[in-house]
């Protein structure tokens, strides 16, 4: 019997999961949290909420790739490192980059067509939209001077810990990929390390941790409540993104596979009488 395609996409945080495909209907399965879609047109929708860092996130995509995905997405909030970027920017990754200390620098270029895809789907909408890199850090980018070092020696965009593990497994497994991600924390600001000791690894807060640094550090609240502003434009922007995906039916469109993807893009621009005219 044959499988109907199905787009795999990864999500680090339970907030992006909650903004991209809401509160209901994840389930455990594997260790990990998934939840199980089928789009209107029988196309299924696999997400894995692999949590932070790149071993996690090459977990959950091997994951989706063992349940049958015919091609991978990875979603998610990120850091700004160009300094022109504001909260709730988006950018469509062209190219994600690996970067890690002591090591040469691993580069993948994203899948063209579902890229441009994203691209001119999302730009329709008028919503703050870029393209460009993304690099991946093992370790999260604090300060304003790593942030522009960063941005000087990558040129990416934005900088995140999951999109280059993502990379790995569609590269390893022959499936075109795509990445979608919201600015959260920007260039121009720091985010101090105390703050960010107090989530755990899917991105919920400690309460108990949080409220024992804002005590022993006051001053720690105008930063917190910056960083709670910034995160919510950016899961704002990542929910209004993915509606307006769906309404041009691009998720189904993605789960194609770059060859079909490819012949669909190009039957759409020949007219409505290309798909049948066998030539």
């Amino acid at each position: 019997m044959m499988v109907a395609p199905g787009l795999g996409l990864v999500v680090a945080l339970e907030a992006e999961g909650r903004a991209l495909l809401g509160s209901s209907g994840w389930l455990r399965e594997g260790g990990r949290t998934v939840r199980r879609l089928r789009l209107p047109d029988g196309t299924r929708l696999l997400c894995a909420r692999g949590g932070v860092g790149v071993e996690r996130g090459m977990s959950a995509a091997r994951w989706l790739v063992g349940e049958g995905a015919t091609a991978l997405a990875v979603m998610g909030v990120s850091g700004g490192l160009d300094p022109t970027l504001r909260s709730g920017d988006l950018v469509v990754a062209e190219t994600i980059i690996e970067r890690r200390e002591g090591e040469a620098d691993r580069a993948w270029e994203m899948d063209a067509a579902g890229t441009g895809l994203l691209y001119e789907t999302l730009a329709s909408t008028g919503l703050p939209l870029r393209r460009g890199a993304a690099v991946t850090a093992v370790q999260a980018v604090l300060t304003t001077v790593d942030k522009r070092r960063l941005h000087e020696r990558s040129r990416a965009l934005v900088v995140d810990t999951e999109c280059a593990a993502v990379a790995h497994v569609a590269s390893d497994s022959g499936l075109p990929l795509v990445a979608l991600r919201a600015v959260c924390d920007t260039a121009d600001h720091p985010d101090p390390a105390d703050l960010l000791d107090c989530l755990r690894d899917d991105g919920t807060v400690v309460p108990s941790a949080l409220v024992r640094r804002l005590a022993g550090r006051p001053s720690l609240v105008c930063d917190a409540v910056r960083m709670a502003r910034a995160f919510s434009a950016a899961l704002g922007s990542l929910g209004r993104a993915w509606r307006a995906l769906n309404r041009g039916g691009v998720p189904a469109r993605l789960a194609l596979g770059d060859a079909l993807l490819r012949r669909s893009l190009s039957e759409q621009e020949r007219g409505p009488d290309a798909a049948g005219s066998g030539r």
